[in-house]
């Protein structure tokens, strides 16, 4: 469940709900230590600076004309999501700097206000949680910079390969497999202070997410390659059946030979074109409510999907495309004018 929360520079904010628990657990640990009043301040400072190291991407890379879909924070920290890839070298390395660099400044102004505030009191107590985000903020920051995918650290590695060799795609899967190194590591080193006697649960977490998300990275790298020279013309179906939003699931099932290989029909309501209706999803309707199932209910809404025109190159659209309804729109200036089924895109990317 995420919840959004407002807007930034027009970016939408969502919170995950597992930001929640550590939001709870970080009040509750606190809580022990110091006042509530401190408490709660280390609490918004800790969710502020997530949110600030997220917000120096997204500003950066408006700079450079790629737009941020949304900001999600969640319980390992957040993630800019960006509309598309950073145009040059150094763009991509620009946009990743950002975060870190967003990280320094908050650590330098937590810092500055523990130095300003008196040492006693709650006063004091507030100053006390100031330096721990000061020592946060810094720490974030370092460790971001580590050179792999996918900490920032990997995209400014990645930014560098790509100015010197040319090779984006080649750039991708160096950062990749140097954020895989470092994803072990850290599983390696949490094992080494548990068996030492200091356990590091998150160490162990934080370890896998980074391996876990280096290898996706890595995979779809080896995806980019296999599909460069591939167009979304060259496996579209063009020319898509139409059918008005009641029409019923078995209506359609009986009449599938409509659809040929498009294996999706286009759900019309007042005459214009509302959702798309896969026969992936028309099948999985139980044989005993296709009768009274309209399309209406199950279609997929037209600008929940992504579009391409024909002359697009698919590699293009790997970041777009979602793996549990793997289709892609194609379009002609305003018109729909076919897809790229789902069966095509799954036998390419082996999905």
């Amino acid at each position: 469940m995420t919840l959004e929360c407002g807007r930034i520079a027009g970016v939408p904010v969502r919170l995950h709900w597992s930001a929640l628990i550590v939001a709870a657990y970080l009040a509750y640990s606190l809580g022990t230590t110091t006042s509530v009043v401190a408490a709660l301040v280390g609490v918004i400072g800790f969710g502020l600076s997530i949110l600030g190291h997220e917000v120096g991407h997204a500003l950066i890379a408006r700079r450079f004309g790629v737009a941020t879909t949304s900001i999600d924070l969640w319980a390992l920290g957040g993630v800019a999501r960006l509309a598309s890839e950073a145009p040059s070298p150094r763009s991509e390395g620009c946009i990743a700097v950002a975060g870190p660099g967003a990280s320094a400044l908050i650590s330098l102004f937590s810092w500055v206000g523990w130095l300003t505030l008196p040492l006693t009191g709650i006063a004091g107590e507030i100053g006390r949680v100031l330096l721990w985000l000061a020592i946060l903020n810094a720490a974030l920051c370092v460790f971001n910079m580590l050179p792999g995918s996918p900490l920032d650290g990997g995209r400014v590695l990645r930014a560098a390969r790509w100015a010197r060799h040319g090779d984006r795609p080649r750039a991708v899967r160096e950062s990749a497999r140097s954020g895989v190194f470092i994803g072990v590591a850290l599983v390696i080193a949490s094992i080494a202070l548990t068996v030492s006697g200091r356990t590091s649960v998150m160490l162990v977490f934080v370890g896998l997410f980074i391996a876990a998300n280096a290898r996706a990275e890595l995979t779809m790298g080896q995806l980019h390659d296999s599909v460069s020279d591939v167009t979304i013309g060259s496996v579209a179906w063009l020319g898509l059946a139409h059918a008005d939003e009641i029409t019923t699931v078995a209506e359609i099932i009986d009449q599938q030979q409509r659809l040929g290989e498009a294996e999706a029909v286009l759900v019309v309501a007042q005459r214009d074109v509302v959702g798309i209706a896969l026969v992936d999803d028309l099948n999985r309707v139980p044989p005993d409510e296709r009768q009274i199932t309209q399309l209406g209910d199950l279609m997929r809404l037209i600008d929940d999907l992504p579009d391409a025109t024909v002359t697009t190159p698919l590699a293009d659209m790997l970041l777009k495309i979602d793996p549990n309804t793997p289709v892609i729109l194609v379009r002609e200036g305003d018109s729909l004018v076919g897809i790229v089924p789902p069966t095509r895109l799954r036998q390419l990317f082996e999905i």
